[in-house]
C-alpha cells in the first residue's frame, strides 16, 4: 500500500493511498487528466509509473513531475495497532491491511474535487475569484469586486459612448 502526496504551489497538499500498482497507475493517470492535459502516451507513462513505483520500493520513497504537479509516493505507515506478535495472539493480523486507519483512493470524486481547486487557484492567480468562477474581466464594471460581496454601494460607470 502506497502513500500518494499531491503537491502543487497554489493549493495545500493532498494525500491519498494506493493499494498497488494498477490503483497508483490510475492516480497518476487522474492527476494528468485533472490539469486538462491526458496522457498522450500510454506507454511512457506506464514506464514512468512503475520508475516511480520501483523507486518507493527500494528507498522508501519516488518522486513524478506530472505537469505542474509533483507527485510523491511512499510506503503507506502502519498503524499502531498491528505491529509485533500481541496483536496476533489478540486475534489480529500480522501486518495492517490498511483497514483500521481511513485511507481515500484517488477516484472520479477525487479527481473533479482537484480539478476544481486547480482552476480556482488560477482564477485567483490571474485576479479573479475561484470561489465565484469569475475571470479578472468579469468582476463588477462599478466597483471591481466578484459575486462574494455586494454591490448595494457600487456606482456603475456611465456608458461610454462610442
Amino acid at each position: 500500500m502506497y502513500d500518494v502526496i499531491i503537491e502543487h504551489p497554489a493549493i495545500d497538499d493532498r494525500t491519498y493511498s494506493a493499494d498497488g500498482p494498477g490503483q497508483l497507475r490510475d492516480t497518476v493517470w487522474g492527476i494528468a487528466r485533472a490539469q486538462g492535459k491526458p496522457v498522450t502516451d500510454d506507454l511512457a507513462m506506464i514506464i514512468e509509473v512503475g520508475a516511480l513505483r520501483s523507486a518507493c520500493d527500494i528507498t522508501g520513497e519516488g518522486v513524478l513531475k506530472v505537469h505542474d504537479i509533483t507527485v510523491t509516493v511512499r510506503e503507506a505507515e502502519p498503524c499502531e495497532g498491528h505491529q509485533g506478535e500481541d496483536s496476533v495472539l489478540l486475534g489480529g493480523p500480522e501486518f495492517c491491511d490498511g483497514s483500521c486507519k481511513p485511507r481515500t483512493p484517488f477516484r472520479k470524486p477525487q479527481l473533479l474535487d482537484l480539478a476544481c481547486a486547480l482552476d480556482d487557484a488560477e482564477l485567483d492567480a490571474t485576479g479573479g475569484c475561484g470561489c465565484c468562477g469569475l475571470e479578472a474581466g468579469q468582476m463588477c464594471a462599478g466597483c471591481g469586486k466578484c459575486n462574494c460581496r455586494t454591490h448595494e454601494t457600487c456606482v456603475r460607470p456611465a456608458a461610454e459612448q462610442g
